[in-house]
C-alpha cells in the first residue's frame, strides 16, 4: 500500500483527501447576517453528509443585525469559523492561518480585508484537504467593491483581491453571492495563471437579485450509494469538475427562478446569472482591445452607440435597467450588424463574441431579456450612456473608480482592474485597449488625438 507521502510524490491524492471541500465566506458584518445563515442552511441539508463534500464556514457576524442564531447554536457577535454538518456544527479554531480565531474566545476580524479571505482559504486547505476546492463569497457588492463590514467601515477592493492572494489561494471554482459582480472586469481580474490568484470557473450574478438555487443544486450531486430526494440526475462529486459545478448551478438556477415565476406576486423577470471559464477571458480581452484599437483609428464614437442604444426604444441588454452593466455579447452582436461602422470594426466585433462563446459556459435570463441565449449572453461590461441625462455634470467624472490605477475613498480603495491596465501603455497618445478608447471618447480633458490623461 502506498503512503500519503509517496501518493504526494507520485502526484496522486491521498486517500484522506475528499473529492471536494466547499469553503464559505460570510462576510455578514452588514444585513446580510440572516440571509448567509439561511443560505449555510439550506446547502448543509441539501448536502446531507455526503462523503464526496467537506463544508467550512467563516462567518462574521455583527450583533445589531442577528436574527436567526438557532443554526449555529448560539448568538454572538464577531468572527467564527465552523466546519459544518448536516445536522451539526463544529467550532474550528482558526491555527497558525487565522490565529485570532479561537474556540474558548470571540474575535472581530476585517472581512472586508483580503487578508482574512487569505486566512480563510489557507486554513479550509489545511483543516479540509482536497482534490478540488469550491470558495463562495456571500455578502453584498456593487461591482467596485464587495464584502462591507459596517465595524471596520469599510469594503474589500475587487483588484485587491490579486494583490494578497496569490496561487496558493486559487480554488478551482469561485461562486458570487454578490450583486452586480458578473462582468468582464471582473471575471478578468480572477483568471487563473501559475503566480497568481485565480479561479477555472466563476459563478456570478450581473444584476441585484436574491441567491441562486444552490440548495437545488447540492442536492443532485451525491457519492454513489447516498440517497438524495432530487428527481433529476445526480453528478458523482469523485467525478464532478469545475465547468460541471458551474453549470449544474446555472441549470438549477434557472429552474429556480421559473418556479418561483409561477408564485403569485413573484417577479423575477430580471433576474440572470452565469457560469463562466475564467482562462477564456484573456481571448475575450484581446479581441475586445483588438475592437477598441480599430474605433479608436476612426470616428466610430456615434455609430458604436448606435448599438449601445438609449433610453428611448431598441437598445442593448442592459442588466441594471439603463446604468452602465451593458451585456457583452449583444452589444457587440448589435455593433457587427451596424453598417455605420467599418467593415473590419464588425469584423472584430464578431471576433469578441466568438470568444464570448467560448467563456460563457452556461447562463440564464428570465423575461426581462428579450433574446437571451444560453452560453452566450450573461456577462456584462461597463459602458456609460454617451451623454450624461444633465449637460451640466460629465458623466465620465462619475466613474473614477472605473481605473488602472487605485483609489481612495474613506477607507475603501477602488479600481486598480487589470483589465483596464493591461495591453496600454500610459501616456503615450495611442489607444490600446478598451480603456484608452472609452477615456478617449468620454474625458473632456483629453486633447485631440491626444489621449494623454486617461486618470492613471
Amino acid at each position: 500500500m502506498l503512503t500519503s507521502l509517496a501518493l504526494a510524490l507520485l502526484g496522486a491524492a491521498s486517500p484522506a483527501e475528499r473529492p471536494w471541500t466547499l469553503l464559505v465566506y460570510g462576510a455578514a458584518d452588514n444585513n446580510a447576517d440572516a440571509p448567509v445563515l439561511w443560505f449555510v442552511d439550506s446547502i448543509r441539508k441539501a448536502l446531507d453528509d455526503d462523503p464526496g463534500f467537506e463544508l467550512l464556514f467563516l462567518v462574521d457576524r455583527r450583533e445589531k443585525h442577528e436574527r436567526d442564531p438557532e443554526f449555529l447554536g448560539e448568538p454572538f457577535s464577531g468572527t467564527r469559523l465552523y466546519r459544518v454538518h448536516g445536522k451539526s456544527v463544529e467550532r474550528l479554531a482558526g491555527g497558525p492561518e487565522l490565529p485570532q480565531i479561537r474556540t474558548d474566545k470571540e474575535c472581530e476580524l476585517d472581512t472586508a480585508d483580503p487578508a482574512t479571505l487569505k486566512g480563510f482559504i489557507d486554513a479550509g486547505k489545511r483543516i479540509a484537504p482536497a482534490q478540488h476546492y469550491a470558495l463562495l463569497v456571500y455578502s453584498h457588492a456593487d461591482g467596485r467593491s464587495m464584502c462591507p463590514d459596517e465595524t471596520s467601515g469599510h469594503s474589500m477592493s475587487i483588484a485587491e483581491t490579486s494583490r494578497v492572494l496569490g496561487a496558493r489561494e486559487s480554488v478551482d471554482f469561485m461562486g458570487l453571492e454578490l450583486c452586480n459582480m458578473g462582468g468582464i472586469e471582473v471575471a478578468y481580474q480572477w483568471r487563473p495563471g501559475p503566480e497568481r490568484f485565480g479561479a477555472n470557473v466563476l459563478v456570478a450574478i450581473p444584476n441585484a437579485g436574491p441567491p441562486l438555487d444552490w440548495e437545488r443544486a447540492f442536492e443532485r450531486i451525491r457519492t454513489s450509494g447516498h440517497a438524495s430526494s432530487s428527481k433529476s440526475p445526480l453528478h458523482d462529486p469523485a467525478r464532478m469538475s469545475a465547468a460541471d459545478l458551474g453549470c449544474l448551478v446555472i441549470e438549477e438556477g434557472k429552474r429556480g427562478r421559473e418556479l418561483a415565476a409561477k408564485e403569485p406576486g413573484m417577479d423575477v423577470g430580471h433576474e440572470a446569472a452565469g457560469a463562466f471559464d475564467l482562462s477564456q477571458t484573456v481571448a475575450v480581452k484581446q479581441s475586445l482591445d483588438k475592437l477598441a484599437l480599430l474605433l479608436g483609428k476612426s470616428d466610430a464614437r456615434a455609430a458604436f452607440f448606435e448599438a449601445r442604444g438609449g433610453d428611448e426604444g431598441e437598445h442593448a441588454l442592459n442588466y441594471d435597467q439603463g446604468g452602465p452593466y451593458v451585456d457583452l455579447y449583444d452589444l457587440c452582436r448589435r455593433a457587427a450588424a451596424n453598417e455605420h461602422l467599418a467593415p473590419g470594426a464588425r469584423e472584430a466585433a464578431r471576433a469578441v463574441d466568438a470568444a464570448l462563446e467560448k467563456c460563457t459556459l452556461a447562463s440564464f435570463g428570465m423575461s426581462a431579456y428579450s433574446g437571451f441565449e444560453s452560453g452566450k449572453n450573461g456577462l456584462y461590461m461597463i459602458l456609460p450612456r454617451s451623454e450624461a441625462p444633465d449637460a451640466k455634470k460629465k458623466r465620465w467624472k462619475q466613474f473614477t473608480w472605473y481605473s488602472p490605477k487605485t483609489s481612495q475613498v474613506g477607507k475603501t480603495t477602488f479600481g486598480g482592474f487589470d483589465f483596464l491596465r493591461d495591453g496600454a501603455t500610459e501616456g503615450n497618445g495611442v489607444v490600446e485597449n478598451w480603456f484608452e478608447l472609452l477615456d478617449s471618447w468620454y474625458d473632456e480633458n483629453d486633447a485631440q488625438g491626444g489621449f494623454n490623461a486617461y486618470r492613471w
